[in-house]
Order: C-alpha cells, then structure tokens, then sequence
C-alpha cells in the first residue's frame, strides 16, 4: 500500500473567515479532525486543474498552519513535491526547501511564480513550464510569513511581531504544526531559504529551530540554511550605497557627496538607536540614485523600471475566486503580494527595518549548520559589496581560514561557462552570481539551481 505523508487538516472554525463547503480534500486523513488547533488547514491541490501546464503526478498543497493555540491568524503555504517523485509516498525521499520572501511583508508567492516555482508567470500573465525549478529536485514550500503578508491573515495589529524573536516562535509553532500533518517529511533532511529581508528571517528561525531542538523529543532535521541578497546587517548594506552607485557611473561626484552625506547622518542616527531616522535617510539615498540614472531598476542596475506589471499578474492570479477556491485559501482575505508602508507588517516591524542584530544570530547559526550567502553582482539595494563587508565581520573560529582563501571560478557543470564566484571555510559558504541582480533565481536560473543543489546534495 502507498504510503501517504500528507493529510487534509480540518479546521475547527476561523472567526470571521468562511471557506465553501465542499473545497477540500479529505481522502487522505490520517488524524482525528479534533487534534488540530483553530487556525490549521490543508488542501491537495489537483494539479493538471489547475494548470495543464503540470505533470500528472505532481503533488501540490496549500492552505493554513496556525502560529499559536487558539489563534485565529495563521501562515498561508503552497507546497510542491520533488517532481523526481513519481508518488506521493516517495516526497520523503527528498529533501525539504522552505522559500521566503522579505519585505518586510512581500509574499514568498513572489519566489513561487516569479523566480524558482515550477511555473513562472510571463509579462502577458501566461505561465511557462520553469525547466530550473527548485521542485525539480526537491520538495519546496513557500510560505507567506509574518502573519499579515500575502496569503497569511490575521484580524488584529496587536498580534502581528514587532520582532525577530516573535518571528521566530510563530513560525517554529506554524511548522510543527506541518510536521504534525506531514509525518513522512519529518524525517526528511531541511534546509530554510530565503532573500532579501528574510535575510533577517532566516536565520532567525534557524536558531528558533535549532533552540528547539535541544530539548525536544522529536527534533526538526534541520540540515543548512542560505540567505540571498540579504538585507542581514542594513549598516553595511547602505554604507556601500554612494560607493558603489559612484563606480558603476549611475551618479556623478556631486551625488556621491550629496548621498554620503545623507547616509552618514543615518548611519550616526542607527549608531544612536534612532532606527525610524535611518531607514529615512536609506529611502532618501536611493531616491537620488534612482532619479539621477533614469528611473534605475535598484533590483538591478542593468534594467530599468520595476517588476511592477508582474508582480500584479501574480496577485490578480491569487485573488482570482476559481484560483482561491482550488487552492483552498479563503475568499474574505484579500490576497496582496507586498505590503505598502500602512501594511500590517510594515507597521509593526518599523523599528526592526534597520537593526543589526540579526548578525549575531548567524554567528550563532553558523557555529551549529551549514550557512550559505549568495549576491547578484547587479543587485543594489542589497550589493555584493555590502554583503562582503559584513560576512567579513562576521565572528566566527573560521573567519580567518575564509578571509585568507581566494575566490574559486564558478562553472556551470560539464561547460567553461563562468556564472560566478564563490568561497567556504568550515559552515560558512559564500557564492557571487554573474549578470544577476536580486532575484538571482530569475535572472540566472541554471547557475542558481545548480548552486542550491550542490549545497543542499552536500549537507543533507
């Protein structure tokens, strides 16, 4: 008999969110509809329904994992099986990617259909099969987190985190809850993935994971963590602004002394603790830029513009009522994929924004499991020289054997095709990917796949 790792979680009634009679999936129970908090559900998704474009045997689910008892707010997940599974039963054969998105409060859903899902969404709002998908290797979930973000809902700003420890203790409440459904995939190696302000994220729920660890009977198999393009330590990340726009020629010496001037002042405001002062004076020097090289894309320095006409395909597709419905998500939940400055999470995380404390968690982290950090060279708001410069400082007993090696040229396998450059000592790797930008899945697909797959292939 197959063996089945999945099963469709019951809710037991969330306030003021209703969900049509009918839309799930309960062929594959294996708990008691009793033992799941409020808040917690899961759908198996028939994936040729939903689009023709996906192979019959590709498993999919989606739906809610409660971040605390008796909560009515909750994570939103869509969930892809390794597509190197030809049944549900082999998925825990596989390794397990969690995918997040920063922000604060952009939905993951931007990496599920716009940079690493199986299908991608093109500028006419058609999908393309994605031949680089991280599935097509492993089981990935993207999920849409803090509650507040994208798919994840919540009722009340009170119960949004302000902080990264709160962070951390919903989602390591929401995955358990997960583990619990899935039991196969508890023995499956993990990784956590993320970009940009998950950069924070990541390593944040690495430690809460690790944290508990020590005590708990049954441990979450943690294998490595990685970080791309990471708004990890904003001092360093900004510090490198006036610079580094200066050589690429995006602003003349005026500006570079117009935009020294005003990040000096942020970065004296941040040594002060005046976090709201810094990030405005961030904002600022990235408004000159902008307009001073022609409406720059700051994602990356060689286009121009933003992924704006996409990324409204994404959301259009998520908030369609046949889409909502086959996905079991809930129609009084208006799904947006980033979160304006009045948004939930970006009000309750305005003072985390410029903090830097998130590096002494990698520090720890690092000591403990593999730790990959990877830069677009083309990437701006969060440039390889910015990232240099704090996983530089980064203590750690290996720093010094990392500091002294050289880059090694990065290949794609089999070709002399350079796509980067990369360098590790003990857990800390660190990997520079050629013509892209932030989104480095999206801008280099193969070099990102082959870089995650050697990483995760290497540690699970």
């Amino acid at each position: 008999m197959q063996k089945i790792i999945f099963l469709t979680f019951i809710t037991l009634g969330l306030s003021r969110l209703s969900f049509k009679e009918g839309s799930y999936n309960y062929s594959d129970i294996f708990r008691s509809e009793g033992a799941f908090p409020q808040g917690t559900k899961c759908k198996k998704v028939d994936a040729k329904k939903l689009d023709p474009l996906f192979d019959d045997t590709q498993v999919i689910y989606s739906g809610y994992l409660s971040v605390y008892e008796n909560s009515n707010a909750a994570l939103g997940f869509i969930f892809y099986g390794s597509q190197k599974a030809k049944t549900e039963g082999e998925l825990q054969n596989y390794p397990t990617l969690i995918w997040l998105n920063g922000g604060p409060g952009s939905s993951s859903q931007l990496g599920n259909f716009m940079e690493l899902g199986p299908l991608l969404t093109q500028s006419d709002g058609s999908f393309k099969k994605n031949k680089y998908a991280w599935n097509t290797e492993y089981n990935v979930i993207f999920v849409d987190q803090p509650i507040g973000t994208g798919l994840a809902y919540v009722e009340k700003q009170s119960e949004v985190p302000t902080n990264q420890k709160q962070i951390g203790q919903q989602f390591l409440y929401a995955l358990n809850e997960f583990l619990f459904g899935a039991k196969g995939l508890a023995q499956s190696p993990w990784f956590v993935f993320g970009e940009s302000y998950a950069g924070k994220y990541v390593p944040t729920i690495a430690k809460a994971i690790l944290d508990y660890n020590v005590a708990a009977q049954k441990k979450i198999p943690l294998k490595g963590v990685g970080i791309g393009d990471p708004f990890t330590d904003p001092y360093a990340v900004i510090a490198e602004y006036a610079a580094y726009s200066f050589n690429l020629g995006l602003i003349d010496i005026q500006e570079r002394m117009q935009v020294d001037s005003i990040l000096a002042y942020g970065l004296t405001e941040l040594n002060k603790g005046n976090t709201l002062a810094a990030r405005d004076a961030f904002e600022e020097s990235l408004d000159i830029i902008i307009t001073q090289s022609g409406d720059m894309n700051v994602y990356n320095v060689l286009q121009y513009g933003n992924y704006g006409e996409t990324e409204k395909w994404v959301e259009a597709y998520l908030n369609r009522v046949d889409i909502v419905n086959q996905f079991g998500f809930s129609e009084d939940w208006k799904y947006k994929i980033s979160n304006a400055d009045d948004g939930p999470v970006q009000k309750a995380l305005k003072y985390d924004f410029m903090l830097r404390d998130v590096v002494l968690t990698v520090e720890e982290v690092v000591k403990k499991i593999p730790f990959l950090i990877y830069n677009g060279q083309n990437d701006l708001i969060c440039s390889t020289p910015g990232t240099l410069r704090w996983v530089y400082d980064l203590k750690y007993e290996k720093i010094e054997e990392y500091r002294q090696k050289d880059f090694e040229v990065l290949k794609i396998t089999g070709t002399e095709k350079i796509v980067g450059y990369h360098k590790e000592a003990g857990n800390l790797e660190l990997v520079l990917i050629n013509n892209a930008g932030h989104l480095v899945p999206t801008d280099q697909p193969e070099a990102s796949l082959q870089m995650v797959t050697t990483f995760v292939n290497k540690h699970k």
